[in-house]
């Protein structure tokens, strides 16, 4: 059962009686135990509801779809489905103490798979899970992997009795479910021929599971007691990028698909040039870090604009993308004119110097380098990844007290240059 915390079409009261507080038992027979339960049964076009009142007393009701239109009822939340693995990589056990207390949560959760792209190990799945993702056709689904090798898996998740991986991906795959996987790259331990051997692995299986991104392994300075690992280095990222090629090219002659994407992060470290668009395909992984930069190479450009008055900007970013970022919006804004603009690297000191990834910065990071930049002109435009969908940095900042403090109007950009400028214009012409 779940709470009723809103109803959204208020007519539903008065036909129904039912009300915020009740507890919504089942629909059309089906117990309603999370959101999953009562998006999928209450698509039927007829339902029968029942529900049960906060003295207990329970009531049903028959609810016509077709001639009122989807039920419109806010249920309390689903608790997340947490990991239980120890990953040696894991990030989780990494972070700096004083962060919002949500980036602390490991969720292993197959629901928030599927509505929001959360990557799982497929761990803690029993036989009724399975069953429900197959009868509810809950595709895609978002799976870490790492390595296919079996022994080497349980090392890397840090847990010795689990299902071995192959068997559950061709039970989800065989059922017509739809997979992305990740395997997160750690020099030395499941790189060079275990890599190979996991995409090879993971290519069985293709089309349903339909690509694999290569993501490098991200390190802070808080690993205090944790496994010791090797960063990725701009040389090895750069015979990472080389075996992907080789990789690539296998598989575009096999299967007519690069399948296999490493993460931009990649191209950033060893200063390659971004691919073109049509190397990222349909953009399967683009949440994951896989062709973001060339989604914002390929934006739209500015058409020629006179400005009403002379307009400088800040931009802030990591430092790992400041390079490209510069070249981007030169090309992108150059047809503007009496605008200027800065970009400002950003050192993190949250998580440590060594990781340069706009995303992981904090509101104090930007505040410090900001502060100490001198004139930041008319307005800071800020990396749209750096803030969750609350509007928060990592360290529970808001972009409101980044510009109480720095007494400038401070804005979040997105990952297009025309869709980011054009409402400042409107904003400060």
């Amino acid at each position: 059962m779940k709470k009723v915390v809103e109803i959204k079409d208020r007519s539903l009261i008065d036909e129904t009686g039912v009300n915020k507080g009740d507890k919504l038992i089942s629909i059309n027979g089906h117990e309603i135990n999370d959101l999953l339960d009562y998006q999928f049964h209450s698509a039927d076009e007829v339902l029968e509801i029942v529900i049960e009142k906060p003295d207990g007393c329970r009531v049903s009701f028959e609810y016509d779809v077709y001639e009122n239109g989807p039920l419109q009822l806010e249920l309390e939340p689903d608790p997340i489905k947490r990991c239980i693995n120890k990953c040696v990589f894991c990030f989780i056990h990494q972070l700096p103490k004083g962060l919002r207390k949500s980036l602390y949560v490991k969720d292993e959760d197959y629901r928030l798979s599927f509505t929001h792209g959360n990557y799982i190990t497929l761990t803690n799945l029993g036989e009724e899970d399975f069953r429900r993702i197959i009868e509810m056709r809950l595709s895609p689904l978002y799976i870490s992997v790492h390595t296919t090798d079996e022994e080497l898996r349980k090392y890397m998740l840090g847990k010795p009795n689990i299902d071995p991986l192959m068997p559950q991906i061709k039970r989800l795959v065989e059922s017509e479910i739809q997979l992305h996987t990740q395997i997160v790259v750690c020099p030395g331990i499941n790189d060079k021929e275990h890599l190979t051997k996991t995409v090879s692995d993971l290519a069985s299986f293709y089309p349903h599971l339909q690509s694999v991104a290569i993501v490098p392994v991200g390190l802070t300075e808080h690993r205090e007691h944790l496994p010791k690992l090797k960063p990725v280095t701009p040389e090895i990222a750069s015979e990472i990028l080389e075996q992907c090629d080789r990789l690539q090219k296998r598989y575009l002659d096999q299967l007519g698909t690069r399948f296999l994407f490493p993460a931009d992060e990649f191209f950033l470290l060893t200063g390659n040039a971004i691919p073109p668009k049509k190397y990222y395909e349909d953009f399967p992984q683009i949440e994951n870090g896989v062709g973001m930069v060339r989604d914002l190479i390929s934006s739209r450009k500015l058409p020629g604009l006179k400005l009403k008055k002379k307009l400088m900007t800040t931009i802030a970013t990591g430092k790992l993308a400041a390079p490209v970022l510069e070249k981007v919006l030169t090309e992108k804004l150059r047809d503007v004119e009496d605008l200027e603009f800065e970009i400002v690297p950003v050192e993190n000191r949250l998580m440590g110097k060594s990781v340069t990834v706009s995303g992981l910065l904090g509101g104090k990071d930007f505040y410090r380098e900001l502060k100490s930049s001198g004139n930041l002109g008319d307005i800071v435009i800020l990396p749209p990844n750096c803030l969750n969908d609350d509007g928060l940095f990592l360290d529970d900042w808001t972009p409101a007290e980044l510009e109480k403090k720095l007494k400038l109007p401070v804005v979040a950009g997105c990952y297009s240059v025309y869709n980011t400028f054009m409402p400042i214009f409107r904003r400060l012409t």
